[in-house]
């Protein structure tokens, strides 16, 4: 039972001054799947500190999609995205400058659209460890170096200068705690999207063969997959083209699509806005 003490020290709630306010953070998991390579994600270093993931304090009226925009065009060289929104990290002690609530995001694009150089000779291993003969291997995923996966932004004078790195997802030991799990929960993420749907972030050209649709999925998923029920799975939402396109030895394969912008707003269970996809 509340006294009438314990009343007269509670804060007015018509009142917000009298209530302690969170700082508000956005924070960016921009994964990319590297073929040959794995599942990695961009980081970025300012010079002075520490590599981190593109993220920033709210400033004083700026909505979240436009601190968001602010820092990956500043910090990580990306424009006109538009990111998911992932999840809201709210533990009071998760940041050591005080209360920090972080609303993160996921943006899902190719080592190229980053800008970053990726090799394109991976040897004879496919995307997420398949080999080319369709034969399954070890879904091994070394890491770039910062010859090839690293770059630094200085020709920009009108930002600090930020370098930016690809590192595979299972070696971030060089982001903080709070953002080795921001990573973990978008890696889970982009996982389940692809368990369910074809390629949802459009990264493929329009058409496509199952098996270059496997083998991006293999990309996501750090594993081989088993191509008879690959197929199953995602046959039912793709279209068929009617064309065909060679991929080395054999007979050409079939090519599609992936289903009409309808019949995708009609499954519910994806939750990638349409306006995400590659027309």
């Amino acid at each position: 039972m509340t006294s009438p003490n314990d009343t007269k020290s509670m804060p007015d709630p018509s009142q917000l001054t009298q209530f302690p306010r969170p700082s508000v953070a956005v924070d960016t998991a921009v994964l990319c799947p590297v073929p040959g390579r794995g599942l990695h994600v961009l980081m970025t270093h300012p010079g002075d500190g520490v590599w981190q993931l593109p993220g920033s304090i709210l400033r004083p009226q700026e909505r979240l999609a436009e601190a968001v925009a602010r820092c990956l065009r500043e910090k990580a060289r990306l424009i006109d995205r538009a990111p998911v929104q992932l999840h809201v990290f709210d533990q009071p002690d998760r940041d050591d400058r005080g209360w920090v609530i972080s609303v993160a995001h996921l943006d899902v694009l190719s080592a190229a659209d980053v800008g970053l150089a990726e090799d394109d000779s991976p040897g004879e291993q496919g995307a997420g460890g398949q080999s080319t003969d369709d034969t399954p291997t070890e879904a091994v995923v070394p890491e770039p170096s910062d010859a090839e996966l690293a770059e630094s932004d200085s020709d920009h004078p009108d930002f600090p200068v930020h370098s930016r790195k690809l590192v595979p997802v299972h070696d971030v030991h060089e982001l903080s705690a709070e953002h080795q799990e921001i990573v973990r929960v978008a890696v889970h993420r982009l996982r389940a999207f692809h368990e369910r749907t074809p390629d949802p972030f459009g990264l493929l050209e329009k058409e496509f063969s199952l098996r270059q649709l496997r083998e991006l999925h293999e990309i996501v998923a750090g594993e081989s997959l088993q191509a008879d029920t690959f197929r199953r799975t995602m046959l039912p939402l793709l279209d068929p083209t009617g064309e065909a396109v060679s991929q080395g030895r054999g007979r050409p394969a079939q090519t599609f699509t992936r289903r009409s912008a309808l019949a995708l707003r009609a499954d519910t269970r994806l939750q990638v806005p349409e306006d995400r996809r590659r027309e």
